[in-house]
């Protein structure tokens, strides 16, 4: 393989909608059906913050939250949420500094589970009893963080391929550290702005890098994550939808080892070829897991199993909860 073959295969792979200069590529009829049925748009105040969310199916129904990936926003779960509508009130949320919910000068992690809690409040998920979370990478760790707090108001958590470490029985351990150079200063900070959105698709990466096949997947997801932007220099241009510095705005720590002593059912969801189902922490995780919660690989999936494996995910997942978790009565 030639040098300049080489460089295309890897630009390919870092950007996988490169080769599309901005074209929307086609689609399969599950997906265009999916996004197109319905949903209830709404929006709660959390702590000076407005908190987008949607929500498919009846009132009536149990409630099912699905939460997003670092960076990510609810309309990562748009192609999956009305599989689950049929017979469960489903909501995704947008949290803050992501999406179409507001930024804020800085965050913290008891904050994100207090926007779980209202948003499940007020999009009345609670109402035929107690719902299930399901969250996904940076969302899978909110998601623990609930349980962790106020895991006995949930039915249950799925946590989706999240990068766990092995923590110390007595001190827990920290995900992410906040960076001292990312306290707020009181300015808001931009991050790279485009002159066209065209531009911005073929720049679209997933975080880590994989392969990416289902490329109408990735294009939606890089156009819901695209906002207006004034430039510098005072043209229209546009940017991505969330705020460039969150992640070294606050701190992610356990203070135990959840799955000893949970305060809800747990279940876990990986890919086959994540980075992140190897090592230590997926190690402890498996053997924690064993005996006390169902845990399931993907096959060919890599960290973004829903976008490798769409279909696959949604009749994992719905299995799962046909079956699990075991509930006496109703």
């Amino acid at each position: 393989m030639s040098k300049t073959s080489e460089t295309t295969k890897r630009e390919d792979l870092i950007r996988p909608l490169s080769e599309l200069a901005g074209q929307k590529p086609p689609a399969p009829e599950w997906f265009e059906k999916a996004i197109a049925t319905p949903s209830e748009e709404g929006a709660v105040d959390v702590a000076g913050a407005r908190i987008r969310y949607s929500v498919w199916g009846e009132a009536d129904q149990r409630g099912l939250l699905f939460v997003h990936g670092g960076r990510a926003h609810r309309n990562w779960w748009r192609p999956f949420a009305p599989f689950f509508a049929q017979n469960r009130r489903v909501a995704a949320l947008d949290l803050s500094g992501m999406g179409d919910s507001d930024w804020r000068e800085n965050y913290s992690l008891d904050l994100l589970v207090d926007e779980v809690f209202a948003v499940i409040d007020k999009a009345d998920l609670a109402s035929r009893g107690r719902p299930i979370v399901v969250g996904h990478s940076f969302g899978g760790w909110v998601t623990l963080a609930a349980v962790e707090r106020e895991g006995e108001r949930l039915g249950g958590a799925v946590v989706v391929d999240s990068p766990l470490g092995v923590p110390d029985p007595h001190e827990g351990y920290n995900v992410i550290k906040k960076k001292p150079e990312a306290q707020s200063d009181g300015v808001r900070r931009r991050g790279h702005t485009y002159s066209t959105s065209e531009e911005m698709i073929a720049r679209f990466r997933l975080l880590p890098n994989q392969p990416a096949e289902n490329l109408y997947l990735l294009d939606y997801i890089a156009r819901e994550g695209l906002r207006p932007e004034t430039m510098e220099d005072g043209s229209k241009g546009w940017a991505w939808k969330f705020d460039p510095v969150k992640d070294g705005r606050f701190e992610i720590h356990f203070e135990r080892d959840l799955l000893r002593a949970a305060r809800c059912p747990l279940a876990f969801i990986y890919g086959e070829k994540s980075l992140f189902a190897q090592g230590d922490g997926y190690q402890h995780l498996q053997e924690q897991a064993r005996g006390r919660s169902p845990f399931v690989v993907i096959p060919d999936a890599y960290h973004h199993l829903m976008m490798d494996q769409p279909l696959a995910f949604v009749s994992t997942l719905r299995t799962l909860l046909s079956a699990w978790p075991v509930r006496f009565g109703v």
